[in-house]
Formats: C-alpha cells, sequence, structure tokens
C-alpha cells in the first residue's frame, strides 16, 4: 500500500503582486493575509511517498545554507532541519531511496543537499537523485528571466544524476510542462481510488486553480495559463491535487 505524506519544509516570504502577477489585490486578501507592505508567507510542501522498501522524496524544499542575500530577499524561514521533519514523519535520511526533482528551482530541491565544512553534499547519502534530462540541460543554461533562480552547480556533489526519462516504477508517472519553466513535471502517484498529483509550480497555490491567476515567476505566462486549465481538464476521476507553497491549504480534492 502506498503511503503519501506532506513533509512542511518552511515558509518563503514574496510580494503577493509578483507571486500572481497583477491580480486584483483583494481577491488575494481574501484568500491569504498579506502584511502592509503586499507581502505574503508561501510555504514549501514536500512530498513522502513511501512503497514497500521505496522511500521517495519530491522537491525537499530549500538549502538551510544559501547566501545571506538569497535568505534576506525571500525571508526564508526554517523551522525545523530536514531531519526533523523526516524524523516526525518516521523516517531517517539514510532511509530515503529516491529524491525527485520536478524542477531545479533553488526553493523547490536546494534542501537535498547540506554543507559541512568545506564542501556540500549530498543530504540523502543513500538514495539516488532523479531529474528530468531536458530540464537539468535547460536549467545548466537558462533564459535570463530566471537565470539566478537555478541550483544546478549541486549536482557536481552528485556521483550520477538519475533522469526521470528513465523512471521505472509503474506507481508513479510523469507530465512535463514549460510555462512555469522549460521541462517542468508534475508527478501522478497513481491508485485505483485516487490518484494524487503534485502539481508543483503548475498551481503553486489553490487560488492558481482560477482560470486567469499566473505568476509574475512564470516564464511564459500564456502557455503556464493554457497548461494549467489543458491539466484540469484532462482529470476525469477524483483525485487529490497537492500544493507545494500553499500556506493554509496543501490539498485539494479535484473535481
Amino acid at each position: 500500500m502506498i503511503r503519501v505524506q506532506i513533509l512542511h519544509c518552511g515558509f518563503l516570504k514574496v510580494s503577493a503582486e509578483e507571486m500572481f502577477n497583477h491580480f486584483p489585490s483583494d481577491k488575494i486578501s481574501a484568500c491569504y493575509n498579506l502584511d502592509k507592505e503586499g507581502y505574503l508567507k508561501i510555504a514549501m510542501n514536500a512530498l513522502l511517498i513511501a512503497e514497500g522498501e521505496q522511500v521517495v522524496i519530491i522537491d525537499p524544499g530549500c538549502a538551510d545554507f544559501l547566501p545571506s542575500r538569497l535568505e534576506g530577499a525571500y525571508g526564508l524561514e526554517i523551522p525545523e532541519t530536514l531531519e526533523e521533519v523526516l524524523g516526525n514523519a518516521g523516517f531517517n535520511p539514510q532511509q530515503v531511496t529516491d529524491v525527485v526533482f520536478t524542477h531545479l528551482h533553488f526553493d523547490h530541491g536546494s534542501g537535498a543537499f547540506s554543507r559541512v565544512p568545506g564542501k556540500i553534499r549530498k543530504r540523502f547519502t543513500e538514495a539516488k537523485y532523479h531529474v528530468l534530462k531536458e530540464h537539468f540541460e535547460y536549467a545548466s543554461r537558462p533564459d535570463s528571466k530566471e537565470s539566478n533562480s537555478f541550483f544546478t552547480t549541486f549536482f557536481r556533489y552528485v556521483d550520477k544524476i538519475h533522469w526521470l526519462e528513465n523512471w521505472e516504477h509503474g506507481w508513479m508517472e510523469f507530465q512535463v510542462y514549460n510555462g512555469h519553466t522549460r521541462g517542468m513535471v508534475v508527478p501522478k502517484i497513481l491508485s485505483s481510488e485516487m490518484d494524487t498529483y503534485f502539481v508543483t509550480d503548475l498551481m503553486p497555490m489553490e487560488l492558481f486553480m482560477e482560470p486567469d491567476v499566473n505568476s509574475g515567476y512564470d516564464l511564459d505566462p500564456e502557455l503556464a495559463i493554457g497548461e494549467k486549465l489543458d491539466f484540469l481538464n484532462a482529470i476525469e476521476k477524483p483525485s487529490e491535487l497537492i500544493f507545494f507553497h500553499d500556506p493554509l491549504k496543501e490539498r485539494k480534492f479535484y473535481p
């Protein structure tokens, strides 16, 4: 039986206007708490899946050793270490067999690495690290709009990168989207009763389910909206959506 658990990896602080790409502030504030400067706190909700002896983490949040300029710019808060979060879920880092990155923006997966004196290393020493090869190649030479968002250099400390194109476990599959960034994947955990979609930055928060909402962080906003609507229209049976950035509602049953 597949076990699915959300891991709370901390918070970031972002401009609501930028996050929701000039969507009316009164509609945003009706759903989320904004401070007087128009900023809101967003979550980093990773996903843990246990299937037999396989323990998979998807998008384990942000590293706790990023430059202070980034920490300050994004109001990074990590109340508990990833080891503590895992322990609360009943696991330890050595039990993790696979880490899956939906894309390589620093807030989604740099937490898979830790720093010790003199070097950076894999936080999950026994795990295979998986990313779409198409995305990794793009992230190594990205569009200038998002060139400061990636942590591909950390992968020099990975002995072998495992490409998601070669994923062999039938209980999870991936759909590829290009509006937020090139080659981002949405994992689908399969179940006879209800599938679970980790919708990453295709729909980072529940409000993004609105047809005309997209993010100022999207590489191609028009494409991002079209992909989101196509995704929602294609869901035929009751499914669970997991929102990576929503601080209030981590999951939603749809339709």
